[in-house]
């Protein structure tokens, strides 16, 4: 018997039966099991004996109201005027995940109730992670899917739509961050295997397209000034110098995302993170959160740069702000890097380039918990930091690519 499953009410024919975990009551004796998508199995009683899988619409009469086993409002079968059933009936591939669809329910393989679909080739989240029972997917947050099937009204269904500019034979998140880097072709393997390091996290949440539609790109340049990148303040696109990111690549693969350098201020070092593409991806992150959220990063900053001052002031002959460090000092610094005390807007950037890769994500949430939390809230709960007028954007794209199986319920 299945332990997962609405409950609530089944009205069938006058008799009220309870559902508790999908398993239907009557009189205290199990009579059926009905699933999230609507179908039944092993019923019995007042439904028929019949062991097979059958959709709740083909039992006249029968009508579920209660809540899915993820807590979301149910009723079942869903129907328009003057009570006929609505949607088509086939099999969807969302982004190359299967689902079976029937009378406009999108079903999983194992009876989980998707979203809807209807006649008009429109999608339906059940978005859980916000809780809102129908989140109309467009053209932004869409990904690529096929359908083949009937109507409501029984004429065939054929759809084949594919998202705007996009590679169908790469799978979102790589299709996102090719179109971010506008100079990817140019890329060497080394160098693409570099790119998608620093940036899967951010596509596969959506993230990334958010910044890309919002704020910029990225491509390559001559930087000039022996720094791996730079963020337009005006425009928010990066320019990445290809002979710094080739060295920064190159510490990367052999030290990892953190790497310890000295200073030609002896006996000074400096902590580095090698991550330049998610750096100034960082630039181009802040521009999207809400003024709230780049005030409270601010004061972080500046407690910590106070707090540095004291505990590790820098030499007199020292012209730059990063923090300096005696050998003795690594592992009690204050910032994640040197640069990132030479001002908020770099503190946090390099933040989210610590954020972006597994080993280093880990000593963030140790090292600086609440910037830690500020970012992870973009996957979660992105409505606190970032800007109002782009919430409902992004709550619908993260709600599609879980259903697309790019965005995982617990990404980081």
């Amino acid at each position: 018997m299945t332990t997962k499953g609405p409950s609530g009410f089944i009205e069938l024919n006058g008799q009220l039966l309870v559902v508790d975990f999908g398993k239907i009551f009557l009189d205290g004796a199990i009579v059926g099991l009905i699933f999230d998508d609507g179908y039944l199995q092993h019923t019995s009683g007042p439904f028929g004996t019949n062991k097979n899988l059958r959709p709740v619409d083909a039992i006249p009469g029968c009508v579920f109201r209660g809540i899915d086993s993820g807590g979301l409002e149910l009723i079942l079968p869903q129907c328009g005027e003057a009570n006929k059933l609505i949607g088509p009936t086939g099999s969807l591939k969302f982004n190359s995940v299967p689902f079976h669809v029937i009378n406009g329910r999108i079903a999983a393989p194992d009876h989980g109730f998707i979203g809807e679909f209807d006649d008009d080739g429109k999608i339906f989240v059940r978005d859980y992670a916000t809780r809102v029972t129908k989140r109309e997917l467009d053209e932004h947050s869409c990904l690529n899917f096929s359908f083949e099937g009937k109507k409501s009204n029984g004429e065939a269904m054929t759809i084949e739509w594919t998202r705007k500019l996009s590679r169908r034979d790469k799978p979102y998140a790589e299709d996102e961050t090719i179109r971010y880097f506008m100079d990817y072709d140019q890329l060497k393997g080394q160098e693409k295997k570099y790119l998608f390091d620093n940036m899967k996290l951010w596509a596969i949440s959506g993230i990334l397209q958010t910044v890309r539609r919002n704020e910029g790109n990225c491509a390559l340049g001559n930087v000039r000034h022996g720094a791996a990148g730079q963020t337009g303040v005006r425009t928010g696109n990066v320019t990445l110098d290809r002979d710094e990111m080739g060295r920064d690549l190159e510490m990367f693969y052999k030290h990892g995302p953190f790497a310890v350098v000295y200073t030609r201020y002896q006996p000074y070092l400096e902590v580095r993170i090698n991550l330049v593409v998610a750096h100034e991806f960082g630039h181009q992150l802040e521009f999207i959160l809400s003024k709230a959220t780049q005030d409270e990063i601010f004061d972080l900053y500046e407690k910590m740069l106070r707090q540095c001052d004291k505990q590790h002031p820098l030499p007199d002959e020292y012209p730059g702000a990063s923090e300096l460090l005696k050998q003795h000092e690594v592992s009690k610094r204050l910032f994640i890097s040197g640069y990132a005390r030479f001002s908020s807007h770099e503190y946090f950037a390099e933040s989210v380039a610590a954020f972006s890769i597994e080993e280093s994500r880990r000593y963030l949430k140790e090292h600086d918990p609440r910037l830690y939390q500020i970012i992870e809230s973009l996957f979660y709960e992105p409505e606190k930091v970032i800007r109002p007028v782009l919430k409902d954007q992004l709550h619908s794209l993260q709600a599609s690519l879980r259903m697309g199986g790019e965005m995982p319920s617990k990404p980081v």
